[in-house]
């Protein structure tokens, strides 16, 4: 290890976030300019090109890429001497606002939200009766009417003899933005009520802004990328994660050479039990740089609940257990998860109980034991802010249709999962996390019952399917991460709040209209967009289901959701009661999806790896090895552009999917 000086301690202090301000105008614009470049990246090479999803994860690849280049380019700015270079702390700033602003395209929010839009009256036929079913409960200002062709032309492309007709999208997306800007509000003002609790008392890690802020680190630090460039490791570790892709890229013209088994296309399924659900072998470069900074603990949870479940779902089916609510024992895993990700989240706010009684004193009594001088919001403004946006969002879905007392349970479940997977996410640190979106939108029926609801409330399941499709709307996970970056920063954190503001707004105003602009110029059918297609279809015929055929309360998914809650609380228990209790119950939350499906392999590789390194070298040998899967990531970043600006010149509109899971 290389011995610190004098020099080398005080050459670091000097770029220190603590020195510079950090949310700074250029920091700002330069963030909103990453997230523009990383959304319109992002819809290029995943609806144009047809070729990798770029933004299917929690870190999306798109903007991994810019970010990279990014720290290229004021890492030369610095070695040539210019004195106008982002300081660190503006890094982490724009970083911050490029995880919140790139999970709107394609599979995120904003693909789904056009699809849901435009769908229900361009895809209504006799056969499906939607127009007898929906139409008469669909506001004007939710959807498209298709009166003037706008959704016909946005699926099958605008005639060279008419122009876009924005005018009919203006009144839909003006009021889902300010639905979305409600629900940003809400979580932000949640996010930093729970920070200093996470953060500061709990102490979770956040492996996936922790492997951004290493990346940051000032060019003194070997950690950062601007140092780490120089270590034999990165290089070497580069150029594997380069011929991972870069090898695949010279089949595309050399078929005779064989693959390698390192992009999505060339794993396989295996089953290791009958009955239980298949896993994708593959070696997945980016799950593995990015599990290789979670705890061995998460990594061992997620993959050990994936066989346990495994077993359970064989034996359920074998049994016929669970056959009632449908996939038999998978949706029973399902619903079992969702449950475990409930008492997650109620156990995360029992454990800061304390903490929130100094935030509500702080709040409306000025108490003065609790210090939010360094948060993004005043606590009094969190709290007003909090319950402001949930009211707004309650106003806006009663007025879509939503009956008052499926409301209460919806966003009381809703609040909930946006809690507990944020919480999921900074505490497994896996690029990739959902849930069932099933669970989050229906629990309230299972609970009352399909037959006691009216029309207008199923159809707008359909309407809310655009924020939880797949948990893709999720914008809890994001804005946490983010406010980890803000603990960082020593000035100017009140601004950070406009900062994330106009990360959302530009994020979702460029996702949602470029996406709409290729829909009519290249004609949404051939964007072979599921979100756009399938997706939005499956929404609202889910609500003709249930109209058609209407149940009452769902007794076996309520207990399949309360033995979740039940084990999770145990292993809880167990985990508080003995610290070396090996299982804790993070993963069981994440079951039952194919998500869990296609990562469990090199989640397990890089447990196996992490673990024997803990033993033999301990946590100096797991540092030493940082460099490596930080080099690994940036190399694989590399070559998936290179990729894309190859289906771009030779294989436009069927390009090659090198980057998914």
């Amino acid at each position: 290890m290389p011995q610190i000086t004098q020099q080398t301690l005080k050459a670091t202090r000097s770029h220190s976030p603590a020195d510079t301000e950090a949310v700074t105008l250029r920091a700002v614009v330069i963030g909103l300019a990453l997230v523009t470049l990383a959304d319109l990246y992002i819809n290029w090479g995943t609806l144009l090109l047809r070729a990798s999803k770029l933004n299917k994860s929690y870190f999306p690849m798109g903007l991994f890429f810019m970010f990279v280049v990014l720290l290229g380019v004021n890492a030369l700015a610095r070695r040539l001497g210019m004195r106008r270079v982002l300081s660190q702390g503006e890094l982490h700033v724009v970083l911050g606002m490029g995880l919140i602003g790139s999970f709107f395209p394609f599979f995120g929010l904003a693909g789904f939200l056009v699809g849901v839009v435009a769908a229900p009256f361009y895809f209504a036929t006799a056969e499906n009766a939607w127009a007898d079913l929906l139409h008469g409960h669909i506001p004007s200002w939710v959807a498209l009417h298709n009166e003037d062709f706008a959704a016909s032309w946005f699926y099958e492309g605008v005639p060279s003899t008419a122009s876009i007709p924005w005018g009919a999208w203006v009144s839909p997306l003006f009021w889902w933005m300010t639905l979305v800007g409600a629900i940003g509000l809400t979580l932000l003002c949640a996010m930093v009520i729970m920070r200093k609790q996470w953060v500061e008392h709990e102490r979770l890690e956040y492996p996936l802004v922790t492997v951004g802020m290493k990346m940051a680190a000032s060019a003194q630090d070997d950690g950062g990328l601007a140092g780490m460039v120089r270590l034999r490791s990165f290089q070497v570790a580069f150029v594997i994660g380069f011929m991972a892709v870069g090898w695949n890229v010279m089949v595309y013209f050399l078929p005779m050479i064989p693959s390698l088994p390192t992009v999505p296309t060339s794993g396989h399924w295996f089953r290791w039990l009958e009955r239980a659900p298949r896993f994708w072998v593959q070696i997945s470069i980016y799950i593995i740089g990015f599990a290789y900074f979670a705890r061995v603990e998460a990594l061992f949870s997620f993959w050990a609940f994936f066989l346990l479940t495994g077993v359970e779902i064989a034996v359920f089916d074998r049994l016929g257990v669970g056959s009632s609510v449908g996939q038999g024992g998978v949706e029973a895993v399902r619903s079992q998860s969702f449950g475990a990700l409930c008492a997650l989240a109620l156990a995360s706010l029992w454990t800061a109980r304390g903490h929130i009684r100094s935030v509500l004193a702080k709040a409306f009594g000025g108490a003065s034991d609790i210090d939010d001088s360094g948060e993004a919001l005043s606590y009094q403004t969190a709290v007003i802010g909090l319950v402001v946006g949930l009211l707004y969002v309650a106003g806006w879905l009663h007025a879509a249709g939503m009956e008052v007392r499926v409301l209460g349970f919806y966003l009381l479940f809703a609040i909930i999962a946006y809690l507990g997977l944020s919480r999921v996410v900074a505490e497994v640190g896996l690029p990739y996390a959902n849930i069932s979106d099933t669970a989050v939108n229906w629990t309230a029926f299972y609970i009352l019952g399909s037959k006691t609801v009216a029309a207008s409330t199923l159809v707008c399941q359909g309407f809310i399917y655009a924020l939880f499709a797949t948990t893709r709307g999720f914008l809890g996970p994001p804005i946490a991460q983010t406010l980890k970056l803000a603990t960082s920063i020593r000035s100017g954190r009140g601004r950070l709040a406009g900062a994330i503001a106009l990360a959302l707004m530009v994020g979702f105003s460029v996702s949602v209209l470029h996406t709409i602009y290729l829909g009519y110029t290249h004609g949404g059918y051939n964007l072979g967009a599921w979100s756009l297609i399938r997706g939005s279809q499956n929404a609202y015929q889910n609500a003709v289901t249930w109209m058609r055929n209407p149940k009452p309360s769902d007794a076996d998914r309520l207990i399949f959701m309360g033995s979740g809650m039940l084990l999770t609380m145990a292993l809880t228990y167990l985990k508080y009661r003995m610290i070396w209790w090996p299982l804790p119950p993070v993963g069981l939350a994440l079951q039952g999806m194919y998500m869990a499906r296609r990562i469990v392999f090199p989640v397990f590789l890089v447990w196996a790896y992490k673990s024997l390194v803990l033993k033999v070298g301990g946590a100096q040998l797991y540092r030493k090895g940082q460099p490596f899967f930080i080099g690994l990531m940036v190399g694989y970043a590399v070559a998936v552009f290179l990729s894309t600006a190859v289906d771009h010149a030779f294989f436009w509109g069927r390009g090659h999917s090198v980057h998914d899971f």
